[in-house]
């Protein structure tokens, strides 16, 4: 069994590694082994903020209304920006978005770390 000490590694390594956000306009379905954009939208390419708490990491990406380029965005992505290693990749309905408008799009992820 892996302790909570153990637990809280992984989460460090994960936190560590994980350092930029990315929007794109794709609208393909997310697989386990599919986690890249479809259609990335190279603006969007962000530092996220991090926080952890026990067994637990927090990702807050933003958007600020003076960045990214207008338009509907559909997914969005954690990735290692270095290499880059994308770690997931999720698809929703769709947030419009208007450069230089009056609003951010934010997106927190929350990753739990348990044992199996």
């Amino acid at each position: 069994m892996i302790i909570i000490s153990g637990l809280n590694r992984i989460r460090d390594l994960i936190s560590n590694d994980i350092d930029k956000g990315q929007l794109g306009t794709g609208t393909t379905i997310a697989t386990e082994n599919d986690t890249t954009l479809k259609t990335e939208v190279a603006s969007t390419l962000l530092t996220v903020t991090k926080s952890t708490a026990d067994k637990q990491i927090n990702f807050t990406y933003t958007l600020t209304s003076a960045g990214g380029a207008s338009g509907t965005y559909t997914e969005f992505e954690l990735q290692k920006s270095a290499t880059p290693v994308h770690f997931d990749r999720i698809v929703f309905t769709g947030v419009s978005f208007t450069l230089n408008g009056t609003e951010d799009v934010s997106v927190i992820k929350r990753y739990f770390i348990k044992r199996g």
